[in-house]
């Protein structure tokens, strides 16, 4: 059996790239969980890349939003330490206009404040917002993987915004 050059460097590109294949495969992306919850870390004086309340879930009890009504800098001129807040309508429009995200449920917290939770089926994305009393709007968390058909209150009660039903 007589074999041809370009039958050998074929087969010696396959022998190469099914190792490498599993290899990548088999990498994991597992996360530490944390010694603090978010809350905690932004009181603390976070110190990191990106906002505190980035990729990390949320913590917080029902009803203490205080960390964010502390929060004097807004908008563009934030440091990117901190959760972001900006006055209301351009957060709200930055939700829509970047995430197809619309209002799905909003709830009092007396005083002239609110949390609310704005979702996009389309992108699957979502994100709870505080509005403190002076109108600014802080995001409070926000992730990934909402569905049409999702419950907005559970979602905000699993986050430890409100009280799960």
């Amino acid at each position: 059996m007589h074999a041809s050059k370009t039958s050998i460097l074929t087969a010696g590109i396959v022998a190469l790239t099914i190792p490498a294949t599993i290899a990548i495969a088999k990498v994991t992306n597992e996360v530490a969980p944390l010694e603090q919850s978010p809350r905690q870390i932004m009181l603390n004086g976070y110190e990191g890349d990106g906002r505190p309340m980035d990729d990390i879930g949320s913590n917080i009890p029902y009803g203490d939003l205080s960390a964010f009504d502390k929060i004097t800098t807004i908008g563009a001129a934030q440091s990117p330490d901190v959760p972001y807040c900006d006055e209301r309508a351009a957060l709200l429009k930055t939700l829509d206009h970047d995430f197809a995200e619309s209002p799905r449920v909003k709830k009092a917290l007396g005083d002239n404040r609110s949390v609310e939770l704005w979702a996009s089926s389309v992108m699957g994305t979502w994100t709870a917002v505080y509005t403190r009393a002076d109108g600014v709007s802080c995001v409070v968390s926000s992730g990934m993987g909402w569905e049409q058909g999702d419950n907005p209150v559970a979602l905000l009660g699993r986050e430890g915004i409100l009280p799960a039903t």
